[in-house]
């Protein structure tokens, strides 16, 4: 037998790249069908849009802006890809949420070509690799979305994609496609994306196969992969500080690094959080019987332990910064699904009770979901539930106890499950998340309102929701600090329309509002100055905000 020939278990009928294409396919479905039943989410999505909005109207692509004022949360890496793709097909919400999770499914082809090069001999990590990414409860949900971790993950998979080849022959040109990971994972996330990179590259003694060149040499070029990916953040990085001035120098250098890594200012969490949510993450893997009955922890070789050792090294590493989000995780997960999907055994895929009882739960809360919905959606009077939901779940238990005759197809069916039962959820409650958190029409009215002259504020926090959904083209004032110096403002500036974010707000409070909406579980109301000064006046205050947690 010929060494370099994969290994083949049970794909006699479906090759590789038509397992690719079927992923690829189902991936483009589930971002087509996730786009129709959810708006553009705020608060995050909705703000991103609004600063790529702010870079298009002001022609200023150097130095992103939110809300008028330099933005150094994020590098702009996300905020060029979506105005690329308004200059090709104009600022559509379309072509705006399509941007970045089609550029996300490259990940399914770099996991493709990383999963040849890793397990040159194992055909079924190549094969199902993409396909246990898709199927992974928290990639499933975030491909769909306009967030900046799926575009992180283009550029670790291209990164260790050009570690393994330039181990293999140390030609420059995989330096060079290694500097171009570096540089755009930097631009894309900033410094996290060298959190990624570099135990990848340390563990190469584990990994490396036979035929490779030195260490001396592998870590001299990965390093000047390296310094050349700083070296492209730099050709923007330099030219946005002297833009942007010295407060967006010191945010962008130095308060976003400390305060996510050592005193979180958003989204801290306990070290041990991530222990307890990534088996939520990785659903279904957990509870699929194939994949355990694979004894995928038995039997590894050195490229498997040193897989496992770099997810531990990242998931350790993330604990103990002190910011955490679920989606922070989400470059880790294309390299669970190559260890996974290397160690499937085709011939273990039957039935699946724990897949069908998962279904049979679903199909019992959709079916319920509609006596509970308004303990949920406390804003809505009565949020309609789409009643045909159901039957996508009962489906699916159908389809976790079908015995099939083809290995292949019972592999593929499994794995589609659980997309299709978070879809069916989402399926259920498309009208009621409309309702309560698509911002288009209150944007569109207050585009209508900056049209006529009037100023808009907006009452405590402003997240820049409103900017890109109604195309304004002025900031928002935004009112903070103590209530006085607050009313002192509206009475100076009396033709403003005031957007007033209220929790529990009472019906004399509403009446006054020239337009109101339900917003995520609040009520946005919008006030002339005038009116909303009047209410913040005793006696008002005490009968008219009584119930409003401001």
């Amino acid at each position: 037998m010929n060494v370099n020939q994969p290994r083949i278990n049970s794909l006699a009928s479906l090759s590789p790249p038509l397992l690719l294409l079927f992923t690829l396919l189902m991936a483009l479905l589930l971002i087509a069908t996730h786009m129709w039943l959810r708006p553009l989410m705020p608060i995050d999505e909705t703000r991103y849009v609004s600063v790529a909005w702010e870079m298009w109207r002001d022609n200023n692509w150097l130095v992103p802006h939110k809300n008028g004022e330099t933005y150094a949360h994020k590098p702009p890496l996300l905020f060029w890809l979506i105005n690329l793709f308004w200059g090709m097909f104009g600022t559509n919400e379309l072509a705006t949420r399509l941007a970045i999770p089609l550029f996300a499914c490259g990940n399914f082809g770099l996991l493709y070509l990383l999963a040849r090069q890793y397990y040159p001999r194992e055909a079924n990590a190549a094969g199902f690799a993409p396909l246990v990414l898709l199927a992974l409860g928290g990639w499933s949900f975030y491909l769909p979305t306009t967030m900046f971790d799926s575009l992180l993950s283009i550029f670790v998979l291209l990164w260790c994609l050009s570690c393994v080849w330039l181990s293999r022959c140390g030609q420059k040109r995989f330096m060079l496609l290694g500097a171009i990971a570096i540089g755009g994972g930097l631009l894309a996330k900033g410094p996290v994306m060298l959190l990624y990179a570099l135990p990848f590259m340390l563990l190469r003694p584990w990994w490396q196969h036979s035929q490779a060149i030195r260490h001396r040499r592998f870590f001299s070029l990965s390093l000047m992969a390296m310094l050349l990916g700083v070296g492209i953040l730099a050709c923007w990085l330099l030219p946005a500080i002297v833009s942007g001035g010295a407060a967006y120098e010191n945010e962008l250098l130095w308060k976003q690094t400390t305060g996510r890594v050592v005193s979180a200012f958003a989204h801290a969490r306990p070290w041990y959080w991530y222990l307890y949510w990534l088996p939520v993450l990785l659903l279904p893997l957990p509870l699929m019987g194939g994949v355990w009955r694979s004894r995928i922890f038995q039997g590894n070789s050195h490229q498997d332990k040193a897989l496992l050792l770099y997810i531990g090294i990242i998931v350790l590493c993330f604990s103990l910064i002190s910011g955490k989000q679920l989606h922070y995780l989400c470059p880790l997960m294309p390299l669970i699904a190559l260890f996974i999907a290397k160690k499937l055994q085709t011939a273990h895929f039957q039935r699946s009770y724990p897949l069908a009882i998962a279904s049979l739960l679903v199909m019992v809360l959709l079916l319920t979901l509609p006596l509970w919905a308004a303990q949920i959606f406390k804003n809505l009077a009565q949020p309609q539930i789409t009643l045909w939901a159901p039957l996508l779940p009962l489906l699916m238990l159908g389809l976790s106890l079908w015995r099939f005759r083809q290995q292949q197809l019972a592999v593929m069916a499994h794995f589609l499950v659980f997309p299709i039962l978070l879809t069916s959820m989402l399926i259920a409650v498309r009208q009621p998340l409309h309702a309560a958190y698509d911002v288009s029409h209150t944007a569109q009215y207050l585009r209508q309102l900056q049209d006529k002259g009037h100023q808009l504020a907006f009452w405590n926090k402003y997240d820049n929701q409103f900017q890109f959904s109604g195309r304004l083209q002025t900031p928002l004032a935004v009112l903070n600090g103590d209530k006085p110096a607050r009313l002192l403002w509206l009475q100076q500036h009396p033709q403003t329309i005031v957007i007033y974010p209220a929790k529990n707000p009472s019906s004399a409070l509403r009446q006054q509002a020239m337009y109101e909406q339900p917003y995520r579980g609040r009520f946005l109301l919008l006030f002339e100055a005038p009116t909303l000064l009047a209410l913040m006046t005793p006696p008002q205050e005490t009968s008219v905000f009584a119930n409003n947690r401001k």
